[in-house]
């Protein structure tokens, strides 16, 4: 997302559903993929692709009423947050 602000100059709301649908999608392929091999394990699907799923329409309904300045601050504050946890 952060990319189709800066190069793509695009609107944070588009941006965040382009992304969210991007990571669906590539969601979706992994799960194909593991399910053709035979290594898919739906138990652990279920504990990581349910909370995920919960949390985008969560997500996805408080980014709507949230103000794009708030969203701003929100997204670079989670950026600086996840930049020092990689360095820590």
């Amino acid at each position: 997302m952060p990319l189709l602000l800066l190069l793509g100059r695009w609107q944070q709301r588009p941006a965040m559903a382009t992304s969210l649908a991007a990571i669906g999608i590539i969601a979706l392929a992994g799960t194909v993929s593991y399910g053709f091999h035979g290594e898919l394990k739906p138990g652990a699907a279920a504990i990581v692709g349910v909370p995920a799923a919960f949390g985008a329409v969560a997500g996805t309904a408080l980014q709507q009423r949230l103000a794009n300045r708030t969203l701003s601050l929100l997204f670079a504050l989670l950026l600086v947050g996840l930049g020092v946890k990689l360095l820590v």
